[in-house]
């Protein structure tokens, strides 16, 4: 009889359970004055799937276009020895070395000088922060998500669910094409 009671009351309780948790919201307002948190923040090591869209030799430019379909230009750093082999139409899987900016904003906006307000055209908001593994979780505004480790000078404890992110640049450190 206990054996049978423990089937039916288990189930119903993590039924129970799992229904109180709730997925992190980006779209938060994060407390505080619309301002600029950090600029040029390290996340390195981010892999990515994508199709080179094109080559540009003389730049060392990749137009890429991720598995999500963001399309993303990067450059290739002079270590990438195999740069001459990537072509249009690869698939590819990427290192990145990004630079972001962080933004508290107000309504997509920051105040300006003048009481001019500036439109930031941001490209992720941020899901969590968890300073203890340097791990920011954004979430892109095509709805897509993605995990970035944040470099050492990060400034973690003053982000925020709900803070825009900018994408300043993307280098590739290593590319492995995948379909030759």
């Amino acid at each position: 009889m206990k054996n049978l009671v423990c089937l039916l009351v288990v189930p119903a309780l993590a039924l129970t359970l799992t229904g109180c948790w709730t997925p992190p919201n980006a779209h938060v307002q994060p407390p505080g004055e619309p301002r600029l948190i950090q600029s040029g923040v390290p996340a390195g090591n981010n892999h990515v799937r994508a199709t080179v869209q094109s080559v540009q030799d003389s730049q060392r430019v990749l137009n890429l276009k991720l598995a999500d379909g963001t399309l993303l230009a990067c450059t290739v750093s002079p270590s990438v020895e195999n740069f001459s082999q990537v072509q249009a139409g690869d698939q590819v899987k990427v290192a990145l070395d990004l630079k972001l900016a962080v933004y508290v904003l107000k309504d997509g906006r920051l105040p300006g000088a003048g009481g001019k307000d500036e439109a930031i055209p941001f490209t992720a908001l941020v899901q969590t922060v968890d300073p203890s593994y340097r791990l920011l979780k954004v979430q892109f505004t095509n709805g897509q998500t993605a995990e970035l480790k944040a470099g050492l000078d990060a400034k973690l404890l003053e982000m925020q669910p709900g803070d825009a992110v900018v994408l300043q640049s993307a280098e590739a450190t290593a590319i492995h094409i995948e379909n030759k």
